[in-house]
């Protein structure tokens, strides 16, 4: 008897020991979440990665795919190998973010290039092989379509009112000034102008400009060739549900990058 009382005492003392060991770690995944969420809205890889993993394990954080899948790819974005790795499964789940296999296999290929093994084996898997043999035949990386011209003759008076409405922000006004610069519809052709543009227009989310900077820094059209800024583009513009910059973007991951 006196042994089973024992034995129930020292359980006792461990499930308590245990309780306030996890209480104490808690309290300190909340003192430090502040601190790396600073951190990772100031552009920490690192920090955004272990961001990430709080939300998606809820471990100090309150449980949430959305903001997991969200600080993953921000360090994706920079590199993170696992991260890359973490969004790719997350894509291919539609965990925290839209399913979408044709993201996922570009992600995964991303992290397969800088020599992560896990993403190497999903790979070598029957689906992504059938995914890639679903894809031959396609076009080639990085063929994506042109800027498309509004096919309209665009007077004086309306290449005046869409560069006050884009110099005051307009975004529909800024992607439109875009396409008349690139196609040299009512304004003289320039390429750099049109960038100019475009970029603006795309960084208030305009998906149809990421993807036309993409095609610009790909081809190299008013700026040097630049494959990591015109792959970068197509992921924003792929995030926002763009289909042609997934395609695109599916094909450019084929190939080890430069």
């Amino acid at each position: 008897m006196e042994v089973i009382i024992i034995i129930l005492v020292f359980l006792g003392a461990l499930a308590l020991f245990w309780y306030l060991s996890k209480r104490a770690h808690s309290k300190d995944d909340a003192h430090a979440a502040g601190n790396i969420t600073r951190a990772a809205k100031n552009g920490d890889a690192y920090a955004q990665f272990k961001l990430a993993n709080m939300y998606f394990e809820g471990r100090g954080l309150p449980q949430d795919d959305a903001q997991a899948a969200k600080w993953f790819l921000e360090a994706a974005r920079q590199d993170h190998v696992e991260a890359q790795f973490i969004i790719g499964t997350m894509y291919e789940r539609g965990a925290g973010v839209p399913q979408d296999d044709a993201y996922a296999y570009a992600w995964f290929i991303k992290a397969a290039n800088q020599g992560h093994n896990r993403s190497k084996i999903m790979l070598e898997s029957d689906k992504w092989q059938q995914f890639v043999r679903s894809r031959d035949g396609s076009e080639e990386p990085g063929s994506a379509a042109r800027p498309e011209s509004g096919g309209q003759e665009v007077s004086p008076e309306q290449v005046e009112s869409y560069t006050l409405k884009a110099q005051e922000g307009d975004v529909d006004a800024q992607y439109n000034l875009g396409i008349m610069y690139y196609h040299g519809e009512g304004v003289e052709k320039n390429l750099a102008e049109a960038l100019v543009w475009f970029h603006k227009a795309a960084e208030q989310d305009d998906p149809d400009a990421q993807y036309n900077l993409g095609f610009m820094y790909g081809r190299g059209e008013g700026v040097p060739k630049d494959q990591k800024q015109s792959m970068q583009w197509f992921m924003k513009a792929a995030e926002q549900g763009h289909e042609d910059a997934k395609e695109v973007l599916a094909k450019m991951m084929k190939k080890p990058q430069a």
